[in-house]
């Protein structure tokens, strides 16, 4: 009885570890061939007693065995990860980076690394990758929803040397990718001829109103120093003059639950949202972006990706619906061009 109980904890034990490896074995085809031909030789060997059938046996045997430890030293101390080259959207093909790292001191050679996201997989061949070192080779995919993505999985497969055993591994995939959600060819409805979405800022530096007194730097216009306030406060000090600039498009998504019908709508405003920022964007506007907490504006490129993450992570909250800012579009004002959804 005990003998048992000991066997079946030695067994468990085994079945532990070879699952926390996430490795998998099989025999390929030519390796099916080359295992029944190591059974018919050894058969025959048997029967007959030659010691060169004898020996044929024992050199495929070791062949077969030695292509296992060697399948297994090849993927045995890989990490994988992804990086992103351009932006990802939603729903549309993404170009990513794939980064194979082989931390071991035995070489990897001839792999298929097979990425899963979602119901898609996509896979690659890895020729070889040095030991300590890492290669990165492009890839496509498709994600169909906005947000952050991690944990995804990946397979390495490898049949060298011999192509006789095929070795597989599940790890996981390192890297965050933030998916900004869909967008699509937009109309924005302009309420009337002097912008009502817009909202105009100013800045010193032109020939307008009264901006504000500084002190006098060297380069400054003589012109334009105040003597009486100069006189008064025993330094010179400079009229700044208000200069008029970019016009702001301003966009507003409420967050709030209790703002939309259900999830499905919400996403739907999100999308309507990021195309008309990015529609806003590539015409070389300046763009807002107000949300309930956080509100980023500006006109250059890193404006623009900060406000696609944050449409990106947006969630629906519990908080009652609030009022966007005067002069923004709302999900309400934008339209998809030709319907698209």
């Amino acid at each position: 009885m005990t003998g048992v109980s000991g066997s079946r904890s030695t067994m468990s034990l085994v079945e532990v570890r070879f699952r926390k490896s996430h490795r998998a074995e099989r025999l390929t085809r030519s390796g099916l061939l080359f295992f029944l031909a190591i059974i018919g030789i050894g058969a025959v060997a048997i029967n007959s007693g030659n010691n060169l059938l004898y020996l044929v046996f024992s050199a495929l045997l070791s062949a077969l065995i030695f292509s296992g430890l060697l399948s297994v030293a090849n993927l045995r101390r890989l990490e994988i990860s992804l990086d992103t080259v351009d932006e990802v959207y939603a729903g549309r093909p993404a170009s990513l980076a794939v980064r194979v790292r082989n931390t071991g001191s035995f070489p990897l050679f001839f792999a298929r690394v097979s990425v899963r996201a979602g119901g898609d997989t996509v896979s690659l061949s890895v020729p070889f990758v040095g030991a300590r070192s890492a290669v990165e080779l492009p890839l496509t995919l498709t994600l169909l929803t906005r947000g952050r993505v991690t944990g995804l999985r990946a397979d390495i497969a490898s049949a060298f040397p011999f192509g006789i055993v095929e070795m597989s591994r599940d790890v996981a995939v390192g890297g965050e990718l933030i998916v900004y959600p869909q967008i699509h060819p937009v109309l924005l409805q302009r309420q009337d001829e002097q912008g009502e979405h817009r909202l105009e800022r100013a800045r010193a530096g032109g020939d307008g109103d009264f901006f504000s007194l500084r002190r006098y730097h060297a380069g400054d216009d003589s012109r334009h120093i105040d003597w009486k306030v100069s006189a008064r406060r025993g330094d010179p000090y400079v009229v700044e003059q208000e200069a008029r600039y970019q016009q702001e498009t301003v966009f507003y998504l409420d967050t709030a639950r209790g703002a939309w019908p259900d999830s499905q709508a919400f996403e739907l405003g999100v999308s309507k949202i990021a195309s008309g920022l990015t529609s806003a964007f590539e015409s070389g506007e300046a763009i807002a972006l107000a949300l309930p907490g956080s509100f980023l504006n500006g006109r250059d490129r890193r404006v623009w990706q900060q406000a696609m993450e944050l449409l990106a992570l947006a969630e629906l909250t519990e908080d009652p619906p609030h009022p966007g800012p005067l002069h923004s579009f709302t999900h309400e004002d934008i339209s998809f061009v030709n319907g698209a959804p």
